[in-house]
């Protein structure tokens, strides 16, 4: 591992879903039937060409959505297909990479360049990207507390780098690959409910969403949307900031933990304040959260707050992982005691 990738492409980020041509549509499944984990197919509908992503060949592509679809197999959350999204950036620019000859880095191979020497797999399973994938994923969970770690500390903890770290730079990027697929114009519907992810709502849409995303995937593309906010300004989180001069919002939305989660919920800018959050949502069992849930606050003005529910930390559900927009230094993805620090007894769970 550690062969530096200098991304030679350029223009806006974007993304290739799915690239096929076929009379009357386009149909395909992003999880194959090899391999192990869940199969959960996908009908992909192919976005409007002037909306199509720019700077990610076919082939990236693919090795994005698969990297994607096999941690939403393992049940890995959204933070962990960053950190493997940009580990492969750094890694293999998104290629699947075989022996390059005098220019190989030893015996790595693939996405992610794992060695045989080491204990990854053999040849020919790393050259398998869900297999190279799996493999990461198994590797980053055996790391203590890699949620709440900087991004290329917890690649660097799988990787083992000469160059630990570069993964950092690929954060953004890969935060943007991630909100883009599957939740983006194409929109991904399971074909088999029963292959999906526990946190499935029971209820499928085939179309595109008329309003914030709907189907099997809405939790995660919260989620997603929650995430770019991290390292959206300037490379670094977004700053805090209530305030109702558009000057200073942040693409159309209030820098405040409103106008942040409703921003992650795919509603149109400015957002409502967290008492009007609450009215809009459901008051759910702190038993029913689920990834994209909400722990709101009601408390009119600024005595209100809310947090996007990520997962619990263990079975107690005594802590959770949650991202917040919040003045103690902008958007967070953090562990939180339940239902918040100090036993804030006024944090409630919704669900919008």
């Amino acid at each position: 591992m550690g062969r530096v990738i200098v991304c030679a492409t350029a223009g806006t980020l974007g993304l290739i879903l799915f690239i096929a041509v076929a009379a009357g549509g386009v149909v395909a499944a992003i999880f194959g039937t090899s391999g192990q984990g869940l199969n959960c197919t996908a009908t992909l509908v192919t976005p409007p060409t002037e909306s199509r992503p720019k700077d990610l060949n076919a082939e990236q592509a693919r090795n994005a959505a698969t990297i994607i679809g096999v941690g939403r197999e393992l049940r890995i959350p959204v933070r962990g297909w960053v950190i493997a999204i940009a580990t492969a950036l750094q890694e293999s620019d998104l290629i699947n990479l075989g022996n390059l000859g005098a220019a190989n880095d030893h015996d790595s191979l693939g996405l992610f360049q794992q060695r045989p020497s080491q204990g990854w797999g053999t040849p020919e399973q790393i050259m398998n990207p869900r297999y190279a994938a799996g493999a990461f994923y198994t590797a980053l969970r055996k790391v203590p507390g890699w949620e709440s770690m900087p991004l290329t500390v917890a690649a660097q903890a799988v990787q083992r780098s000469a160059f630990g770290d570069a993964y950092a730079a690929w954060e953004a990027k890969a935060s943007t690959i991630v909100g883009v697929v599957g939740f983006g114009d194409s929109q991904t519907i399971p074909g088999d409910l029963g292959q999906c992810p526990v946190n499935c709502p029971g209820l499928l849409s085939s179309g595109r969403p008329s309003g914030p995303d709907v189907g099997c995937l809405a939790g995660t593309a919260v989620l997603a949307r929650a995430e770019a906010w991290l390292t959206a300004w300037d490379g670094g989180p977004v700053p805090y900031l209530s305030s109702a001069d558009p000057t200073t919002w942040f693409n159309g939305y209030r820098r405040d933990c409103s106008g942040y989660a409703w921003m992650a919920l795919g509603l149109p800018g400015p957002g409502l304040d967290t008492a009007g959050l609450a009215a809009r949502s459901t008051p759910i069992q702190k038993t029913d959260l689920r990834a994209g849930d909400l722990l709101i606050n009601a408390a009119l003005a600024q005595a209100g707050h809310v947090v996007i529910f990520d997962h619990w930390t263990d079975a107690t559900m005594t802590s959770y992982v949650g991202y917040e927009q919040s003045g103690d230094g902008g958007t967070h993805h953090r562990v939180i005691p339940y239902p918040y620090f100090d036993g804030d007894p006024h944090m409630s769970p919704y669900r919008f």
